[in-house]
């Protein structure tokens, strides 16, 4: 289960999920293999075919993270708990350091946190943590995300 932060201005507009023209996240899931045939944000309903299932911590749409509150991020989090419940994913894999930092700071201090499994877990279900594919993110490189995402698939044994 993907975990994103929250619907950007364009997503909310349309609809789908990572809908951004700068968003890598489709072209990351193709490349790293999670899915094995390309695919648009307008396809984001079809995920399951893949065993993959697709959220955000936060419903409402933003300009950027910056808008957003702490307190936002933890109301979200009863929601995502309860998803997790729900469909039992195997691996929650948060999309951003953010989304990270905000639902563990007590896991965060004082080292820097790597991309990967962590010590993390929601609902009894472990955690990784993937960089946010936004065009906005410029602390990791495309080849860094890309990494990243490959590490999941083989970590969770996907396809």
């Amino acid at each position: 289960m993907f975990v994103g932060i929250n619907p950007g201005l364009r997503s909310a507009t349309v609809g789908h999920h990572f809908a951004g023209a700068s968003n890598r996240f489709w072209k990351l899931l193709f490349e790293s293999g999670l899915v094995d045939e390309p695919l648009t944000y307008e396809e984001d309903w079809r995920l399951p075919e893949w065993q993959l299932g697709l959220t955000n911590i936060i419903r409402r749409s933003s300009v950027g993270i910056g808008d957003l509150s702490p307190a936002e991020y933890q109301a979200g989090l009863g929601a995502l708990e309860r998803k997790v419940r729900r469909y039992r994913p195997q691996t929650i894999a948060l999309l951003g350091v953010t989304i990270y930092r905000m639902l563990f700071p007590y896991l965060c201090r004082p080292k820097l946190l790597d991309l990967g499994p962590t010590k993390a877990r929601l609902a009894d279900t472990p955690v990784f943590l993937l960089p946010n594919p936004s065009g906005r993110n410029a602390h990791y490189s495309y080849q860094a995300m890309l990494e990243a995402f490959r590490r999941l698939r083989k970590e969770a044994g996907a396809q």
